[in-house]
């Protein structure tokens, strides 16, 4: 009977350690996996001066491809800087849904 006790408290101890063992394991690993807290988190928005952007800048907005993009810069080579954002709507292909897309980044 004793030596079934012994064996018990030894089978006990060996899962008690193997336990511990892998919990140790589990908050070191769960530790090292960065939080991304949403609160912390910022976005850089890349903001394009229409009238100092070349094509490749120009082409960074939605709906502005290199096409588009060429557009704009000739239309400010032939009629001088831009005043306002919505002036970009005299320049062919380019309307109301492209400005509204691209307000938070562009700048005149």
């Amino acid at each position: 009977m004793e030596v079934n006790n012994s064996k018990d408290r030894t089978m006990k101890k060996l899962n008690a350690m193997i336990w511990a063992g892998v919990l140790a394991c589990l908050s070191f690993t769960l530790s090292a996996v960065p939080y991304n807290d949403e609160s912390t988190v910022t976005q850089t928005i890349q903001v394009v001066h229409i009238n100092q952007a070349g094509v490749a800048e120009l082409s960074t907005l939605k709906g502005i491809g290199l096409k588009k993009a060429q557009a704009i810069v000739e239309f400010r080579q032939q009629n001088g800087k831009f005043q306002l954002i919505e002036d970009l709507l005299k320049v062919k292909g380019i309307g109301e849904n492209i400005i509204k897309e691209n307000l938070s980044r562009i700048k005149v």
